[in-house]
């Protein structure tokens, strides 16, 4: 059986092998799991799990991937860097596509949602972060 750790180690390894991952750390980011240091300002992505049912045979869950951009400055007035958002939705997409076709993983493309957001606690430091949210289910007598 994969715990959430495994999971979470897991799809690191295959952020690893990403454009998402090449396009973070060009841009001076990096790749972390479950938190990134709070006084980032970098393009950094964070791997997230939310553990739901566990069960003998199987085990269902929420994979969650945020990369964080900053806003841009013009004229004294904050905001949205659309292209940077848009650029991170797409990867994050083709990663999420390349989730999909993985076979250790039953990731659904039914219920995936790909969108950006600033959470409050982002307001103050002008970020926000553009999120994967996709489901998985694995069947655990299959692993081995």
């Amino acid at each position: 059986m994969k715990t959430a750790n495994t999971i979470k180690a897991d799809v690191r390894t295959l952020l690893e092998g990403s454009v998402l991952k090449s396009f973070i750390t060009r841009e001076g980011g990096a790749i972390y799991v479950d938190t990134r240091p709070t006084d980032s300002k970098k393009p950094d992505c964070v791997v997230s799990l939310i553990s739901g049912e566990t069960g003998q045979a199987s085990t269902k869950g929420l994979l969650i991937v945020k990369a964080f951009y900053s806003d841009e400055l013009l004229n004294d007035t904050w905001y949205e860097n659309m292209s940077m958002g848009h650029t991170l939705q797409e990867l994050l997409f083709r990663f999420s596509e390349s989730l999909v076709t993985d076979p250790t993983y039953n990731f659904q493309r039914v219920g995936r949602q790909i969108y950006s957001e600033q959470p409050n606690e982002l307001v103050a430091s002008h970020q926000r972060y553009a999120v994967l949210k996709i489901n998985f289910n694995i069947n655990n007598t299959l692993i081995t």
